[in-house]
């Protein structure tokens, strides 16, 4: 097409963008609200969720109280969606829920509200508030309606977002151990298997209990060396009651016969110089 050819073309494209829009904001400023209704559900139906949305704010107003209100809550709650913004979304559906508990829209909006959480969730290493809300969202969901055709992907999604907690929790650990924060570290795996008991990473997380308590031990002054010691003892003795053909136990054993040598060794220093533990915790 030539550019003598393409200018009234994209003049006449431009008309219509300028007489659609005029129109448009004719219809926000008109009285007629069954006009209004009927264009937003047409707006709704072609996925223009912007154009809709205004309309159904401007009919909530005047249809509180009538058989449409449910219908147009329903379609903001997916215009809200559509547009990404999951957190006004799942206000949007829970409200269906709570208002009109007996439609045939009630479960799919509740499940909807949990889903929407589940789309505000964020990637592991980052905040994860919405995701423990998604997750109460959907158990929720699971509650009132057990028997829902919904309910096996609610609980494939609850799964889901506990491994990406899991895997936070997990590298929160990591890195308290990288940074030599050894009891931080400790604590924070012990966690992990409170936490989530059927972790694949069990084993491995048994052990760097093993190794951060000896780690943790090392660190300390001569008379903490004893008590600390003991946390690694007995964190072998839990690891190796649990796997004792471990992929790690002979690591594990040797953290402990180290561990023993080394308690030892400080209980000798401390009584060959005499020592007062209680005077010198307090200095340092």
């Amino acid at each position: 097409m030539t550019v003598s050819r393409a200018l009234p073309f994209t003049i006449l494209i431009i008309s219509f963008v300028v007489l659609a829009g005029c129109q448009y904001d004719k219809l926000l400023k008109s009285d007629d609200f069954d006009l209004k209704y009927e264009k937003a559900k047409e707006y709704y139906n072609d996925g223009d969720y912007a154009r809709a949305l205004p309309l159904l704010d401007q009919l909530l107003t005047v249809k509180i109280g009538t058989p449409e209100e449910k219908q147009i809550r329903y379609y903001m709650a997916y215009c809200y969606y559509g547009q990404g913004d999951f957190m006004t979304a799942s206000a949007l559906f829970k409200q269906v829920f709570s208002i009109f508990p007996l439609t045939a829209e009630a479960e799919e909006c509740l499940y909807m509200s949990a889903n929407s959480l589940y789309n505000a969730s964020p990637r592991a290493d980052l905040d994860q508030s919405f995701t423990t809300k998604a997750i109460d969202a959907f158990q929720y969901f699971v509650d009132v309606y057990p028997k829902s055709a919904l309910t096996p992907k609610a609980n494939d999604r609850m799964d889901t977002m506990r491994m990406k907690l899991e895997s936070k929790l997990i590298a929160s650990a990591e890195l308290y151990y990288k940074t030599e924060s050894y009891e931080a570290a400790a604590v924070t795996y012990k966690n992990v298997l409170t936490q989530y008991p059927d972790t694949k990473d069990a084993e491995e997380i048994s052990f760097l209990i093993v190794s951060s308590y000896y780690n943790y031990a090392g660190q300390s002054i001569v008379c903490r060396k004893e008590e600390r010691y003991d946390m690694a003892i007995e964190s072998y003795q839990d690891y190796a009651s649990k796997y004792p053909e471990g992929n790690r136990a002979a690591q594990a054993k040797g953290l402990y016969d180290r561990s023993v040598d080394l308690k030892q060794k400080a209980i000798n220093e401390i009584n060959t110089y005499k020592i007062n533990c209680d005077e010198y915790t307090k200095k340092n």
